[in-house]
Protein backbone atom coordinates (compact mmCIF):
# COMPACT_ATOMS: atom_id res chain seq x y z
CA UNK A 1 0.00 0.00 0.00
CA UNK A 2 1.43 3.46 -0.91
CA UNK A 3 2.27 5.60 1.84
CA UNK A 4 -0.62 7.92 2.92
CA UNK A 5 0.78 11.82 3.79
CA UNK A 6 0.53 12.70 7.67
CA UNK A 7 -2.03 15.15 8.86
CA UNK A 8 1.04 17.07 10.95
CA UNK A 9 2.01 16.93 7.17
CA UNK A 10 -1.24 18.33 6.17
CA UNK A 11 -1.33 20.80 8.57
CA UNK A 12 2.11 22.46 7.94
CA UNK A 13 1.02 22.52 4.42
CA UNK A 14 -1.84 24.54 4.82
CA UNK A 15 -0.03 26.72 7.13
CA UNK A 16 2.73 27.64 4.77
CA UNK A 17 0.52 28.27 1.80
CA UNK A 18 -1.80 30.27 4.41
CA UNK A 19 0.96 32.08 5.28
CA UNK A 20 2.83 31.92 2.39
CA UNK A 21 6.21 32.12 4.94
CA UNK A 22 8.25 29.31 6.08
CA UNK A 23 9.78 31.43 9.13
CA UNK A 24 5.89 32.73 9.94
CA UNK A 25 4.57 29.33 9.24
CA UNK A 26 7.11 27.67 11.52
CA UNK A 27 6.41 30.42 14.25
CA UNK A 28 3.02 29.91 14.10
CA UNK A 29 2.69 25.87 14.23
CA UNK A 30 5.74 25.83 17.18
CA UNK A 31 8.18 24.19 14.82
CA UNK A 32 11.86 25.15 13.76
CA UNK A 33 12.04 26.01 10.32
CA UNK A 34 14.25 22.95 9.67
CA UNK A 35 11.70 20.70 11.02
CA UNK A 36 9.15 22.63 8.88
CA UNK A 37 11.21 21.99 5.55
CA UNK A 38 11.59 18.78 6.35
CA UNK A 39 7.74 18.35 6.91
CA UNK A 40 6.93 20.07 3.42
CA UNK A 41 9.50 17.86 1.74
CA UNK A 42 7.84 14.66 3.36
CA UNK A 43 4.92 15.48 1.77
CA UNK A 44 6.02 16.39 -1.48
CA UNK A 45 7.99 13.06 -1.55
CA UNK A 46 5.00 11.03 -0.80
CA UNK A 47 2.97 12.98 -3.60
CA UNK A 48 5.44 12.87 -5.78
CA UNK A 49 4.15 16.28 -6.53
CA UNK A 50 5.93 19.69 -6.07
CA UNK A 51 3.78 21.92 -3.97
CA UNK A 52 5.83 25.07 -4.08
CA UNK A 53 8.01 27.21 -6.08
CA UNK A 54 10.42 29.36 -2.82
CA UNK A 55 13.34 31.35 -3.76
CA UNK A 56 15.21 32.60 -1.00
CA UNK A 57 12.81 35.64 -0.60
CA UNK A 58 9.28 33.80 -1.72
CA UNK A 59 7.27 30.82 -1.39
CA UNK A 60 4.31 30.48 -3.63
CA UNK A 61 2.26 27.38 -4.32
CA UNK A 62 2.04 25.72 -7.71
CA UNK A 63 -0.52 24.98 -9.82
CA UNK A 64 -1.45 21.69 -8.46
CA UNK A 65 -0.37 22.67 -5.16
CA UNK A 66 -2.99 25.56 -5.64
CA UNK A 67 -5.75 23.24 -5.95
CA UNK A 68 -4.74 20.90 -3.24
CA UNK A 69 -4.17 23.83 -1.03
CA UNK A 70 -7.96 24.58 -1.09
CA UNK A 71 -9.08 20.68 -0.98
CA UNK A 72 -6.85 20.08 2.21
CA UNK A 73 -7.66 23.35 3.89
CA UNK A 74 -11.53 22.39 3.72
CA UNK A 75 -11.05 18.53 4.65
CA UNK A 76 -8.77 20.03 7.85
CA UNK A 77 -11.74 22.69 9.04
CA UNK A 78 -14.23 19.87 8.78
CA UNK A 79 -11.90 17.48 10.67
CA UNK A 80 -11.39 20.15 13.41
CA UNK A 81 -14.93 20.68 13.35
CA UNK A 82 -15.96 16.94 13.93
CA UNK A 83 -12.94 16.48 16.55
CA UNK A 84 -14.36 19.70 18.54
CA UNK A 85 -17.75 18.78 18.46
CA UNK A 86 -17.10 15.19 19.43
CA UNK A 87 -15.13 17.03 22.31
CA UNK A 88 -17.77 18.84 23.17
CA UNK A 89 -20.36 16.05 23.60
CA UNK A 90 -18.38 14.51 25.70
CA UNK A 91 -18.09 17.14 27.88
CA UNK A 92 -21.93 17.24 27.78
CA UNK A 93 -21.47 20.95 26.16
CA UNK A 94 -23.98 19.94 23.30
CA UNK A 95 -25.48 17.14 21.52
CA UNK A 96 -29.09 15.41 22.45
CA UNK A 97 -30.54 12.51 23.76
CA UNK A 98 -33.57 10.60 22.83
CA UNK A 99 -35.85 8.91 25.35
CA UNK A 100 -38.55 6.57 25.14
CA UNK A 101 -41.34 6.26 27.52
CA UNK A 102 -44.68 4.14 28.27
CA UNK A 103 -48.00 7.00 28.22
CA UNK A 104 -48.39 5.63 31.16
CA UNK A 105 -45.03 6.06 33.02
CA UNK A 106 -44.23 9.99 31.52
CA UNK A 107 -45.43 11.93 34.19
CA UNK A 108 -44.38 9.58 37.21
CA UNK A 109 -40.75 9.19 36.12
CA UNK A 110 -39.65 12.19 33.65
CA UNK A 111 -40.20 15.53 34.54
CA UNK A 112 -38.30 15.84 37.68
CA UNK A 113 -35.15 13.94 35.94
CA UNK A 114 -35.46 16.33 32.55
CA UNK A 115 -35.51 20.03 34.92
CA UNK A 116 -32.61 18.28 37.32
CA UNK A 117 -30.91 17.02 33.69
CA UNK A 118 -31.66 20.84 31.81
CA UNK A 119 -30.49 22.81 35.42
CA UNK A 120 -26.73 21.14 34.68
CA UNK A 121 -26.44 20.33 31.13
CA UNK A 122 -28.76 23.23 29.72
CA UNK A 123 -27.04 22.96 25.96
CA UNK A 124 -28.20 19.00 25.46
CA UNK A 125 -31.73 18.73 23.83
CA UNK A 126 -33.69 16.07 25.45
CA UNK A 127 -36.27 14.18 22.89
CA UNK A 128 -39.11 12.18 24.09
CA UNK A 129 -40.97 9.53 22.32
CA UNK A 130 -43.96 8.70 24.35
CA UNK A 131 -45.97 5.67 22.76
CA UNK A 132 -47.54 2.48 23.83
CA UNK A 133 -44.95 -0.09 24.94
CA UNK A 134 -44.89 -1.85 21.70
CA UNK A 135 -43.61 1.29 19.51
CA UNK A 136 -41.11 2.51 22.51
CA UNK A 137 -40.04 -1.48 22.89
CA UNK A 138 -39.15 -0.72 18.70
CA UNK A 139 -37.75 3.10 19.31
CA UNK A 140 -34.98 1.02 21.15
CA UNK A 141 -34.39 -1.70 18.53
CA UNK A 142 -34.16 0.47 15.66
CA UNK A 143 -32.07 2.92 17.34
CA UNK A 144 -34.45 5.77 17.16
CA UNK A 145 -34.59 5.94 21.06
CA UNK A 146 -30.88 5.97 23.29
CA UNK A 147 -32.88 3.88 25.46
CA UNK A 148 -36.65 4.13 27.48
CA UNK A 149 -38.32 3.24 30.17
CA UNK A 150 -41.51 0.26 29.08
CA UNK A 151 -42.78 -2.40 31.21
CA UNK A 152 -42.12 -4.91 28.40
CA UNK A 153 -38.72 -5.76 26.90
CA UNK A 154 -37.64 -8.23 30.14
CA UNK A 155 -37.34 -11.30 28.21
CA UNK A 156 -36.25 -9.72 24.80
CA UNK A 157 -32.77 -10.51 23.81
CA UNK A 158 -31.80 -8.11 21.69
CA UNK A 159 -32.21 -5.57 25.11
CA UNK A 160 -31.47 -5.21 28.40
CA UNK A 161 -33.93 -4.23 30.99
CA UNK A 162 -32.93 -3.00 34.29
CA UNK A 163 -35.74 -2.87 36.97
CA UNK A 164 -37.24 0.12 38.24
CA UNK A 165 -39.76 -0.61 40.12
CA UNK A 166 -43.12 -2.61 40.84
CA UNK A 167 -45.83 -1.17 40.47
CA UNK A 168 -49.53 -2.59 41.35
CA UNK A 169 -53.28 -2.00 39.43
CA UNK A 170 -55.60 -0.49 41.39
CA UNK A 171 -59.24 0.76 41.18
CA UNK A 172 -59.48 4.24 40.03
CA UNK A 173 -62.85 5.55 41.72
CA UNK A 174 -64.34 9.00 42.10
CA UNK A 175 -64.13 10.48 45.13
CA UNK A 176 -67.26 10.10 46.19
CA UNK A 177 -67.85 6.82 45.31
CA UNK A 178 -68.91 3.54 47.09
CA UNK A 179 -65.57 1.92 46.71
CA UNK A 180 -62.97 5.14 47.34
CA UNK A 181 -63.26 4.57 51.29
CA UNK A 182 -62.43 0.45 51.05
CA UNK A 183 -59.13 -0.80 51.98
CA UNK A 184 -59.06 -3.07 49.03
CA UNK A 185 -61.65 -4.51 46.38
CA UNK A 186 -62.05 -7.79 45.18
CA UNK A 187 -62.63 -8.08 41.28
CA UNK A 188 -65.33 -10.38 41.48
CA UNK A 189 -67.30 -7.04 43.68
CA UNK A 190 -66.84 -5.32 40.20
CA UNK A 191 -69.54 -7.48 39.14
CA UNK A 192 -71.98 -4.40 40.66
CA UNK A 193 -70.40 -1.83 39.37
CA UNK A 194 -70.05 -0.49 36.29
CA UNK A 195 -66.17 -0.33 35.78
CA UNK A 196 -64.16 0.17 32.53
CA UNK A 197 -60.58 -1.45 31.11
CA UNK A 198 -58.49 -0.80 28.46
CA UNK A 199 -58.76 -2.73 25.16
CA UNK A 200 -56.89 -5.85 23.68
CA UNK A 201 -55.13 -3.26 21.56
CA UNK A 202 -52.95 -2.56 24.93
CA UNK A 203 -50.02 -4.12 26.61
CA UNK A 204 -51.59 -3.36 29.76
CA UNK A 205 -54.73 -5.79 28.98
CA UNK A 206 -52.32 -8.44 27.81
CA UNK A 207 -51.44 -8.59 31.66
CA UNK A 208 -54.55 -8.21 33.07
CA UNK A 209 -56.22 -11.27 31.31
CA UNK A 210 -52.83 -13.35 32.30
CA UNK A 211 -53.26 -12.39 35.64
CA UNK A 212 -57.27 -13.41 35.27
CA UNK A 213 -56.79 -16.33 33.62
CA UNK A 214 -57.45 -18.34 36.01
CA UNK A 215 -60.16 -16.68 37.59
CA UNK A 216 -63.53 -18.53 37.31
CA UNK A 217 -65.90 -16.00 37.01
CA UNK A 218 -64.86 -12.90 35.51
CA UNK A 219 -66.66 -9.39 35.75
CA UNK A 220 -67.47 -8.09 32.54
CA UNK A 221 -66.05 -4.64 31.77
CA UNK A 222 -68.98 -1.96 30.90
CA UNK A 223 -66.55 0.40 28.29
CA UNK A 224 -62.86 -0.20 26.90
CA UNK A 225 -60.92 2.32 25.73
CA UNK A 226 -58.04 2.18 24.18
CA UNK A 227 -55.88 4.47 26.44
CA UNK A 228 -55.37 4.75 29.93
CA UNK A 229 -55.83 8.79 30.19
CA UNK A 230 -59.12 8.20 28.42
CA UNK A 231 -60.32 5.66 31.51
CA UNK A 232 -58.93 8.83 33.88
CA UNK A 233 -61.09 11.36 31.78
CA UNK A 234 -63.92 8.68 32.51
CA UNK A 235 -63.38 8.06 36.10
CA UNK A 236 -63.33 11.74 36.65
CA UNK A 237 -66.77 12.37 34.93
CA UNK A 238 -68.40 9.88 37.56
CA UNK A 239 -69.35 7.24 35.04
CA UNK A 240 -67.62 4.09 35.59
CA UNK A 241 -64.42 3.03 38.00
CA UNK A 242 -61.52 2.14 36.25
CA UNK A 243 -58.60 -0.40 36.46
CA UNK A 244 -55.79 1.33 35.75
CA UNK A 245 -51.57 1.62 36.83
CA UNK A 246 -51.09 3.44 40.23
CA UNK A 247 -48.44 5.75 38.33
CA UNK A 248 -51.72 6.97 36.28
CA UNK A 249 -53.55 7.89 38.87
CA UNK A 250 -53.84 11.83 39.05
CA UNK A 251 -51.48 13.78 41.70
CA UNK A 252 -54.37 15.75 42.80
CA UNK A 253 -56.57 12.93 44.75
CA UNK A 254 -59.41 15.04 45.50
CA UNK A 255 -61.44 13.66 42.24
CA UNK A 256 -60.32 10.42 41.95
CA UNK A 257 -58.47 7.94 44.52
CA UNK A 258 -56.86 4.32 43.83
CA UNK A 259 -58.18 1.18 45.94
CA UNK A 260 -56.06 -2.04 45.96
CA UNK A 261 -56.86 -4.90 43.69
CA UNK A 262 -56.98 -8.38 45.45
CA UNK A 263 -57.70 -11.77 44.23
CA UNK A 264 -55.87 -12.01 42.45
CA UNK A 265 -53.61 -8.49 42.78
CA UNK A 266 -52.04 -7.69 39.20
CA UNK A 267 -48.16 -6.13 39.14
CA UNK A 268 -46.17 -4.60 36.24
CA UNK A 269 -42.56 -4.42 36.68
CA UNK A 270 -41.51 -0.78 34.64
CA UNK A 271 -38.01 -0.39 33.60
CA UNK A 272 -35.11 0.79 31.65
CA UNK A 273 -34.67 -1.16 28.46
CA UNK A 274 -31.13 -0.38 25.88
CA UNK A 275 -29.83 -2.34 23.03
CA UNK A 276 -28.16 -5.39 24.19
CA UNK A 277 -24.26 -4.65 24.19
CA UNK A 278 -24.44 -0.75 22.78
CA UNK A 279 -22.54 1.73 24.45
CA UNK A 280 -24.72 4.81 25.98
CA UNK A 281 -23.30 8.69 24.50
CA UNK A 282 -22.43 10.41 27.50
CA UNK A 283 -25.18 12.66 27.59
CA UNK A 284 -27.50 9.55 27.62
CA UNK A 285 -25.49 8.19 30.38
CA UNK A 286 -25.81 11.20 32.65
CA UNK A 287 -29.47 11.10 32.08
CA UNK A 288 -29.77 7.44 33.07
CA UNK A 289 -27.62 8.27 35.67
CA UNK A 290 -30.10 10.65 37.37
CA UNK A 291 -32.95 8.10 36.18
CA UNK A 292 -31.38 5.43 38.37
CA UNK A 293 -31.16 7.93 41.49
CA UNK A 294 -34.21 9.61 41.11
CA UNK A 295 -36.09 5.46 41.05
CA UNK A 296 -34.13 4.86 43.99
CA UNK A 297 -34.78 8.02 45.84
CA UNK A 298 -39.00 7.32 45.07
CA UNK A 299 -38.88 3.57 46.12
CA UNK A 300 -37.26 4.61 49.43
Amino acid sequence: MAAQPSIADLRAFVTVGEQQSFAAAAKTLHLSQPALSRRIANLEAVLAVRLFDRTTRSVELTHLGHKFFAEVRHTLHELERSVSGLHDAAQLETGDITVGCVFSAVHHFLPEVIRSFRNKHPNVMVRIIEEGADEVLASVKTGEADFAINYIGMHDPEVEFTPLLQESFVLACPADHALAKRRFVRWEELANHAYALVSHASRNRVLIDQALAHVGRKPRPACEVRHISTLIGLVQSGLVVAVVPRLTLPTDRSAVVGVRLENPPITRTIGRIQRAGRTLSPAAQAFVDMLMHAGREKSR
